[in-house]
């Protein structure tokens, strides 16, 4: 997959990261979801590295404890607005997010407080309008579940998500779960139901079938949405990173280039064309992109990337340290935790451009303690920073840890 890995090509600890920005933003529900989805992708794909693994499944349970005290706060608010019944659900869903026993009791002495304010019984009840026969075989769905994987959307599509199926919400549901047989057939079981007013289906299933390897079909889909909805910048994406994994090249080129006149100077279409040049190999074309983009919008990460993997394919190893380094820099800043595949990248284009300093090796070291699931691959460059410092025995001790 190419740069733009919008079909969640991304790794586990990139996901990782993301969850942490939603998590420090107080998005707990957001971030909850994300580190489930490295974590799923972590175990179904590289499950050797059980650090990670491990750290996942520790950011879950924090995760759900936050969301927890969130919703009794907001239960509490809800309650002194009048709104009995959306803080008696609030509370149900803290009682099933909390695994601390002393949370779980005072949930359950609030739960039975607000039911005899308000006369309602303490146990839950099913949503106003939504009889058992709607949900079919999803008896399981969690609607509370699926409002919270779509508030991270668009308001536009958020609006629309609401109005669909239960078929879909199954299916979008699996979907981020990385459960694709499953997301596959509710979502084509929706998209075949007589329903109004749901055009968005193709996209996630789309999605789901490039990860079933069903490219074909994927493609089909996607093409004929954007026959029909020429303006949807997400179908470019998408549609894009099949031709890319596909090698389809030129259609690419013609996708791109035969947008409409509203879109085609956004951000997001010259983004794909710089990465289109990227993946055929014209790296210098994808430089001068990339670099005309960042005059017009100003610094920004995903253009800052782009271009040092460009200047990097092309040689350039000093020019592409130094943009590494000002991400970093910019990282450090404003406080977000620094990204591990940009600091690895850093560390070695350091290394390339002859760097055998102790400030260097101080950050291979701290490497290590952040990808421990890797760091086999990292005691070799600590071995030869050591070795260049003529600090022989701790070159030892790293050489023996690498045999």
């Amino acid at each position: 997959m190419g740069f733009f890995s919008f079909l969640g090509g991304k790794s586990p600890e990139e996901i990782e990261l993301a969850g942490d920005k939603f998590l420090k933003a107080g998005e707990y529900g957001v971030a909850k979801l994300e580190y489930e989805k490295a974590a799923q992708k972590a175990q179904s794909r590289f499950p050797e590295k059980e650090s990670l693994i491990a750290r996942l499944h520790q950011k879950i349970t924090d995760a759900k404890e936050f969301l927890a005290t969130a919703h009794i706060a907001n239960s509490q608010e809800l309650m002194a607005a009048g709104n009995d019944k959306d803080a008696l659900d609030l509370l149900h869903l803290a009682l099933e997010l909390t695994g601390e026993d002393q949370k779980k009791e005072a949930i359950q002495n609030l739960i039975h407080a607000h039911a005899a304010h308000s006369g309602q019984a303490a146990h839950r009840k099913e949503p106003a309008g939504m009889a058992s026969s709607d949900l079919d075989e999803g008896d399981d769905l969690d609607d509370d579940y699926f409002f919270v994987l779509i508030n991270a959307l668009p308001e536009d599509i958020r609006a629309a998500y609401q109005g669909y199926s239960p078929a879909f919400r199954q299916g979008y549901v699996a979907l981020n779960n990385g459960e694709f047989e499953t997301a596959a057939t509710q979502l084509s079981l929706a998209m075949s139901l007589p329903e109004p007013d749901q055009p968005l289906i193709p996209l996630e299933l789309a999605t789901a079938l490039v990860h079933l390897d069903q490219h074909d079909r994927a493609r089909h889909l996607l093409e004929t949405f954007i026959s029909e909805n020429s303006e949807d910048i997400r179908a470019y994406q998408t549609l894009c990173d099949i031709y890319w994994m596909t090698e389809d090249f030129d259609a690419a080129m013609n996708l791109i280039e035969n947008c409409p006149a509203q879109i085609r100077d956004t951000f997001p279409i010259k983004m794909l064309l710089g990465e289109t040049f990227y993946q055929m190999g014209q790296y210098s074309a994808a430089k001068d992109l990339f670099a005309a983009v960042e005059k017009t919008v100003g610094e920004n990460e995903l253009v800052s990337r782009a271009l040092a993997r460009a200047w990097e394919a092309m040689g350039e190893t000093e020019t592409a340290r130094d943009i590494y380094a000002r991400i970093l820099n910019g990282c450090a800043r404003c406080g977000v935790r620094l990204d591990p595949f940009i600091r690895q990248r850093y560390a070695e284009l350091c290394f390339a451009c002859g760097e055998r300093s102790e400030r260097l090796l101080n950050l291979y070291l701290s490497i290590i303690q952040d990808d421990p699931d890797n760091k086999e691959s990292h005691y070799e460059r600590v071995y030869e920073l050591y070795t260049a410092l003529g600090e022989q025995a701790e070159a030892a001790r790293y050489k023996r840890l690498m045999d």
